[in-house]
């Protein structure tokens, strides 16, 4: 770990402890004197400021840490290889010095569980909500016979249950809705079901490593249903889904950096899997030989978990280059992960996935890009381009230990999103695909990835920009824009940051309304920021998004007026029994299912507000 501590290692896997351990640690006198403080003042601590910055976590937040969340990091998450080694004794050591309480394995208290642990019987045309967009077509749109809500709903909205996950400092899955149920993944890889009235747990399964995206629900093997999901480590399951047992388990990424963030798409009976990868944080160790993965798609068998086929985004293998500055072997061309769900379009027969930045020199043709695969081989079929010659990895953020950024460094402004396959009002499919340079671009599926029009919405940033996600009901595009103060090359230099809200027409891609991100939100709010960054939801008549200052708001989709709000920062108690915080609202967007709305609140990451809920609302 010398000299690795690399910022967001800890920014993307170290997440704030939300409540006081039942013991404390050595008090800080003695464990200045300790094996943790000295692990951290020799490996760590050049890197974690007091401050930190936009990425980086700084000793403030780090003091805040569950020892949970630490050492799950240090053993499967962002920070595994760092903690590779350490033993096990010693990566309990630092996580108790930097949460400042001993380290307890904290698990869910029997008043979560339901009285009856029964499953109700699941017929798979009764679910109503599932992946990370909610539809094969990515548009995060529900329609008004599964949403169970229309505009006029809204307004009377009230939160009927708060589930906690123990010692978490984010919750970043999108929940399935089935029968009855709420089917979610957590930080530290246990998948549960949940009663949709009460949110009791009517069971639950231990994944080996922490679930970053959705569960999908359907009709599994012999015909009966289940329910599919990836790990971080690019483990896919399939579970029984009436009880929680396992049905497979496959592991899809092969490089050993490959790493699971986006939500596998379901069609037809395979499972179309996003990998991305590690490196672009590895690389921030000057001894490490950046880089050799490529971010991929790969088809696997829904029914036996078989790998069908697996495209490697850039083609090819890399070749050594010439060594960076402290003499480490290098590696290129590398990266382009995929971060988040593939499209399926299957008309065209066709699956469609945004991709990211390269991680060194040279770089390639397909990074930051929007790429079309062949569904039943993963050929190429197309890719746009948007952002050319773009190499960034997060030696660039690093004051100290820069050998490995390259030369020059890159503006970082991938697609984070699934693309979204729309019908415009006159009819013709487009494909409209937000990027972290505050683009909004409309494609023609037809014409190779043309570019129909595109539209400028910010100035855009490594932070977003458009980050996680839009939303379409067909008429108007929904984009939600953070602008977080974290632009590495200013490739916009005439724009000034806007975070908020942009509606855009389908036809001429104009701004039709915006709503700027209210400054209000933030007072009295620790690492709060005045920005969207988290992905949006449409129902007819209403767009609801997520702030980064942990508040939830429901837009009219004539004008952006708020017309409904709640502070998920202000519910401090859960109906599970697992003391509570609410925090920022990052990553996945909202879930409108069966007269529910569901969302998430804690995302500790980059530097926001920690929290560790999933919220339940419905109409009083």
């Amino acid at each position: 770990m010398k000299s690795t501590c690399t910022a967001v290692v800890a920014a993307a896997g170290l997440v704030a402890s939300l409540v006081p351990g039942p013991s404390r640690a050595q008090d800080p006198g003695e464990r200045e004197q300790g094996e943790g403080a000295r692990i951290f003042a020799d490996e760590c601590a050049s890197c974690h400021t007091s401050a930190g910055d936009e990425r980086t976590p700084g000793t403030g937040l780090l003091n805040q840490l569950s020892p949970r969340a630490i050492v799950a990091s240090l053993e499967d998450g962002v920070m595994r290889a760092e903690g590779a080694a350490l033993s096990p004794e010693q990566r309990i050591r630092v996580a108790e010095y930097l949460a400042r309480r001993a380290y307890v394995d904290e698990s869910f208290p029997e008043s979560a569980f339901c009285e009856d642990r029964g499953w109700f019987p699941l017929d798979v045309r009764t679910i109503s909500r599932m992946g990370f967009a909610g539809d094969l077509a990515g548009t995060g749109f529900q329609p008004p016979q599964t949403a169970g809500l229309d505009a006029a709903d809204v307004p009377r909205l009230e939160l009927r249950w708060a589930f906690a996950f123990p010692d978490a400092g984010q919750v970043r899955t999108s929940a399935a809705v089935a029968g009855g149920h709420v089917i979610v993944g957590g930080p530290f890889g246990n998948v549960l079901a949940l009663d949709a009235g009460t949110g009791c747990i009517r069971w639950s399964f231990e994944a080996d490593a922490g679930v970053r995206g959705a569960v999908l629900v359907g009709e599994g093997p012999e015909g009966a249903p289940a329910a599919w999901f990836m790990d971080s480590r690019t483990n896919v399951y399939a579970l029984d889904v009436e009880s929680g047992n396992l049905l497979w388990r496959s592991r899809v990424g092969w490089h050993p950096a490959s790493y699971g963030t986006g939500t596998p798409a379901l069609h037809d009976g395979r499972l179309l899997v996003p990998i991305s990868s590690l490196e672009v944080v590895l690389a921030g160790d000057p001894r490490y030989e950046c880089c050799t993965s490529s971010g991929a798609v790969a088809a696997v068998d829904a029914l036996t978990g078989e790998t069908l086929w697996y495209h490697r985004i850039i083609p090819g293998y890399p070749e050594a280059i010439e060594p960076n500055a402290a003499g480490t072997p290098q590696w290129a061309p590398s990266g382009a992960a995929v971060w988040s769900s593939p499209t399926v379009d299957p008309r065209r027969g066709l699956v469609y996935a945004g991709t990211g930045e390269n991680l060194n020199r040279p770089t390639t043709g397909n990074s930051d890009a929007v790429v079309a695969l062949d569904i039943e081989t993963g050929e190429l079929a197309w890719s746009f381009q948007a952002t050319s010659d773009d190499a960034f990895n997060m030696a660039c953020t690093q004051m100290r230990f820069r050998e490995n950024c390259p030369d020059p460094v890159g503006p970082d402004l991938d697609f984070g999103m699934a693309p979204m396959l729309v019908t415009r009002p006159d009819g013709r499919e487009i494909l409209i695909a937000g990027q972290k340079s505050g683009t909004v671009w409309a494609l023609d599926p037809d014409a190779a990835g043309a570019v129909l029009w595109s539209t400028q919405v910010g100035k855009g940033s490594m932070l977003g920009g458009i980050h996680w996600g839009m939303a379409t009901d067909g008429r108007l595009a929904y984009a939600p824009n953070a602008d977080r103060n974290a632009v590495i090359t200013d490739v916009n230099p005439e724009h000034e940051r806007a975070p908020g809200l942009y509606a855009l027409d389908l036809m001429t891609g104009e701004v039709v309304w915006s709503a700027p991100a209210p400054e209000n939100g933030c007072e009295g709010k620790e690492r709060c920021y005045a920005a969207i960054s988290a992905a949006v939801t449409a129902i007819e008549g209403i767009v609801f998004a997520g702030g980064l200052d942990g508040i939830l708001r429901a837009h009219s989709t004539m004008d952006g007026t708020v017309v409904w709000e709640f502070d998920t920062t202000e519910v401090l108690e859960s109906s599970n029994g697992v003391p509570a915080r609410g925090g920022a609202i990052d990553g996945p967007g909202p879930v409108v299912a069966d007269g529910m709305l569901l969302v998430n609140s804690g995302y500790g990451t980059f530097n926001q507000m920690p929290g560790n809920l999933l919220l339940a609302f419905g109409v009083r």
